[in-house]
C-alpha cells in the first residue's frame, strides 16, 4: 500500500517525499521516484538531486512520518550531482554525452543541476575524469551516496567488488 504522501505515475512508479536540509538549515521536500518492493520498502528508480545517501537501484526503507529513507540494499550505482551556473549550454550537453559514453545516465536535470548515475564498475577515476573537464568557475559537483554526513567514505562499493 503506498504511503499517503506518494504520487503515482503511469509506469507504476511512485514519488515519495524525502526531507532535505541545507547547510544553512533550510528544509524542503524532494520527490524521489521509486517502485514499491514490499511493505515500507522501495526500489529507487532515479538518483535524487538533493537527498544524500541513496542512488538509483538502491532498496530503501521509507519513514513516511519523518520523510526519510535508509538504504536496505545497495544497487551498485554512484550518484553525482553537478550544480552549475553561468556556464555554456554546450558544456552541460558535453558533460551528459561523456557520462553516457562511459556507461552512466542522466537521471534528472534542472536549470542549474544535472543528476548523473554510474554503475560502480565504471570506477571513480573514470567518473572524476569527465568531471575534471568541467570549468573551475561556475561548477560544483558532489557524490550523492559516497560519503556520510561527516565526510567519511561509506565504502559500500567494497562489498560489491
Amino acid at each position: 500500500m503506498p504511503a499517503s504522501g506518494d504520487t503515482t505515475s503511469g509506469d507504476g512508479s511512485l514519488g515519495i517525499r524525502l526531507t532535505v536540509e541545507s547547510q544553512q538549515g533550510a528544509r524542503a521536500d524532494e520527490v524521489v521516484a521509486v517502485t514499491p518492493v514490499s511493505d515500507g520498502h522501495y526500489l529507487v528508480r532515479l538518483s535524487p538531486g538533493f537527498f544524500r545517501g541513496i542512488a538509483a537501484g538502491d532498496v530503501i526503507a521509507y519513514d513516511e512520518a519523518a520523510k526519510h529513507a535508509e538504504v536496505v540494499a545497495r544497487g551498485g550505482n554512484v550518484a553525482v550531482q553537478v550544480f552549475h551556473s553561468g556556464i555554456p549550454d554546450e558544456t552541460v550537453v558535453s558533460l551528459k554525452r561523456r557520462a553516457v559514453r562511459i556507461g552512466g545516465r542522466v537521471d534528472g536535470e534542472l536549470e542549474t543541476l544535472v543528476v548523473l548515475t554510474f554503475p560502480i564498475e565504471v570506477g571513480f577515476p573514470a567518473i572524476e575524469a569527465i568531471l575534471a573537464e568541467l570549468p573551475d568557475e561556475g561548477v560544483e559537483w558532489e557524490y550523492g551516496n559516497v560519503f556520510d554526513e561527516q565526510g567519511e567514505p561509506l565504502s559500500w562499493w567494497e562489498d560489491l567488488t
